[in-house]
């Protein structure tokens, strides 16, 4: 297969694997873990934690529950994957010759973005000691250490890690984790996200017809050509996408409308009256669209922000 690449890509394109990820899968596992440093493990260590890993091994894991998502290259190459299952971040292995590119970051987004729509009460992770610093810049905090007894025999020390509490309220705030039960209800007509897409969670409901996806390329596009030159080559760009309910696509489109107000405006600032809009065809209630503006409003007389309007 070969994918079509976007400049903002980067030569990255992720995906919902399949079976014959499988030996790639495993080949690149294996070459991610003995590229470890011997700060964290020794020959002996990484070598016991490689053994025997089979593409097999991925297959019993998905008929066990696990999720698995995959970053390829335009030929379809596996660059890295990362698995998840219930609340908990299984694991993610980036291929050494493509550390460095932002591509576990990625990865790590989205798996979070469709834990999140099952409601979990935190979110928890097994973390070998080299990601440790990896997974705090997701708000993963070290519970404690644990000690492995790897495949080839050897004992690892690894960290169980865990995010803080998570809220969510049915009357007042954010949607952020209730996006899809809240489509399915009909009590949500749009829902737009940027970095945090939970595609996987989507995927079947827009593939029944329950659900339409709409990727706004133009965004990114007119993002990345204007910030190329200035930002790293290894920028994860945001592709902000929009799913929404059968018929409500003049809703979507009046959204972007007002987004696009909202970034060309030639005066800093917040819009109380654009934001009220916003909210409203988000299906945000009366009392969380009020709740919003009085945060905006606290932070206006902080002087954190300026507000354009009443």
């Amino acid at each position: 297969m070969k994918h079509i690449m976007n400049p903002w890509d980067n030569g990255v394109i992720i995906r919902s694997w399949d079976e014959e990820d499988g030996p790639a899968m495993a080949e690149l596992h294996r070459r991610a873990i003995l590229a470890t440093s011997d700060e964290f493990y020794t020959q002996a260590q990484r070598e016991s934690w490689a053994h025997g890993l089979t593409g097999e091994g991925y297959a019993k894991s998905a008929k066990n529950g696990e999720q698995f998502i995959i970053a390829v290259d335009e030929n379809d190459k596996p660059l890295a994957f990362c698995g998840f299952k219930g609340n908990e971040v299984c694991g993610l292995y980036v291929d050494p010759d493509h550390q460095g590119r932002g591509i576990g970051y990625k990865l790590a987004l989205r798996a979070i973005a469709n834990i999140t729509q099952n409601r979990p009460e935190k979110l928890i992770v097994d973390s070998s000691a080299p990601a440790v610093g990896f997974y705090e810049q997701f708000g993963f905090k070290t519970v404690k250490e644990v000690t492995h007894d790897t495949r080839g025999g050897a004992k690892l020390t690894a960290f169980d890690m865990e995010s803080e509490p998570i809220e969510y309220s049915d009357e007042i705030g954010p949607h952020e984790g209730r996006e899809l039960q809240l489509m399915l209800d009909g009590k949500k007509r749009v829902a737009w996200f940027n970095e945090m897409e939970p595609v996987d969670a989507f995927a079947k409901h827009v593939d029944d017809g329950e659900l339409v996806r709409y990727v706004w390329h133009d965004y990114t596009r007119n993002f990345y050509e204007a910030a190329k030159d200035h930002m790293p080559a290894t920028t994860p760009w945001p592709e902000p996408a929009f799913y929404y309910l059968p018929g409500e696509e003049p809703r979507m489109h009046k959204l972007i409308e007002l987004i696009v107000e909202q970034l060309s405006q030639q005066e800093p600032g917040v819009s109380i009256k654009r934001e009220r809009k916003i909210g409203t065809l988000l299906d945000y209630s009366p009392q969380s669209i009020d709740a919003f503006i009085e945060q905006l409003q606290t932070r206006s007389a902080k002087g954190e922000i300026t507000i354009l309007d009443n």
